[in-house]
């Protein structure tokens, strides 16, 4: 039989909570096409992306008894 691998829950909580993530970027952008934004907003689409960017990239990382063991 075939062995499934169980996805890790640090994984599973960053692609939960990137789903919602995309969604509000991509309205983002269809926003910005349609008008123009403020600087601001870019700024803080941008500092948002990287914020969790940083997250995914950490629930990712080989550690301790993750996918490395």
């Amino acid at each position: 039989m075939k062995r499934f691998n169980r996805i890790e829950p640090a994984r599973a909580a960053a692609l939960v909570l990137a789903l919602p993530l995309i969604a509000a970027l991509v309205a983002f952008v269809v926003a910005a096409v349609s008008t123009v934004p403020p600087a601001g907003q870019i700024v803080a689409a941008v500092a948002l992306v990287a914020v969790a960017g940083t997250g995914l990239v950490y629930a990712w990382r080989l550690g301790p008894g993750g996918l490395s063991d």
